[in-house]
């Protein structure tokens, strides 16, 4: 994601009023594109997961769309929220049901999600800052840490 790491994209990307129109526009469209294509496409051409997940409290299908960290067959997300104050729903959703469902480069099944924390969340941090430095921006600005989720692949 060469692109993002400038510093150009970097301070457009923390400016509140790219933001508010980036969260309006880009989830839409990207939901559209991965369900399409098998979860090769999004708008902006990253690591982007289409997650399906139980609703936390309704039990009802929900799905949200994420950028994510290849690492083998497993997955790793951040609960930005792009900045937010609060964790996204995707996140108490996975933490209520672990069994997801996800489209990614392909990959079109069942996986299971963990929260790291510790060791190997600090040692996930470093690898997922340098490969997306959003997230230093993001946890700088944030009054929560950032919850890190590995999706596993799982059996039906």
């Amino acid at each position: 994601m060469p692109l993002l790491k400038t510093n150009l994209v970097t301070r457009a990307l923390s400016s509140e009023r790219m933001v508010s129109v980036l969260q309006r526009t880009v989830p839409p469209c990207d939901k559209f594109l991965l369900r399409i294509s098998r979860g090769w496409l999004n708008t902006a051409m990253q690591s982007v997961v289409l997650i399906e997940t139980l609703g936390a409290k309704s039990g009802q299908l929900r799905d949200a769309v994420t950028l994510c960290m290849p690492e083998g067959d497993d997955l790793i997300l951040v609960g930005s929220n792009w900045g937010r104050a609060q964790d996204p729903a995707w996140v108490h959703n996975m933490r209520a049901n672990p069994q997801v469902h996800v489209r990614y480069r392909g990959f079109v099944g069942p996986m299971l999600a963990r929260e790291v924390a510790g060791e190997e969340r600090a040692a996930l941090w470093q690898l997922l800052v340098r490969y997306n430095p959003q997230y230093a921006h993001y946890q700088a600005d944030a009054s929560r840490p950032l919850p890190v989720i590995r999706l596993q692949r799982s059996n039906p």
